[in-house]
């Protein structure tokens, strides 16, 4: 199941900042496995693989201490991610013509949220392995991340 991290020290230039941190698996929910396999398209960064605009973004919203992150992405980008596109039927908040292949819901301390930067961060980790693994090997670099970054940003 999909979750949600908060991290402090993911960010080499502000090691404060926290970083929001969504960690799925290939599983065999439609929605979890294609956020998975979004990593297939991103671009080659420094440590890490990003995901352009033209393509998808995270959606974030704090409500009290409840955040959502919505995984969105355009619907020619399915294609490439071998779904049923049939499977996936809500739309971006942002861009009603984009569709959301996932949405991760999780408590979180207010306070650290108003450090995390725009940016969300996606790591795909096999089935059962838990997430503060999969952080722990983006932060010895054997693992990059997919960087989301927020619409229209």
């Amino acid at each position: 199941m999909a979750e949600i991290l908060l991290c402090a020290g993911l960010n080499p230039d502000d090691p404060d900042a926290e970083t929001v941190v969504v960690v799925v698996s290939e599983v065999p929910d439609d929605h979890e496995r294609a956020a998975a396999r979004l990593a297939a398209c991103g671009y080659e960064g420094d440590g890490c693989f990003h995901l352009v605009q033209t393509d998808g973004w995270a959606e974030r919203r704090l409500d009290g201490d409840v955040l959502t992150v919505d995984i969105v992405a355009h619907p020619v980008l399915l294609r490439g991610l071998e779904v049923d596109r049939a499977k996936f039927t809500a739309r971006s908040s942002y861009a009603p013509s984009v569709l959301r292949l996932l949405r991760v819901e999780a408590r979180v301390d207010p306070a650290a949220y108003a450090r995390a930067s725009e940016e969300t961060v996606l790591l795909t980790v096999p089935p059962g392995t838990p997430a503060e693994d999969a952080v722990a090997l983006v932060r010895s670099g054997e693992e990059w991340p997919l960087v989301l970054t927020p619409p229209g940003g």
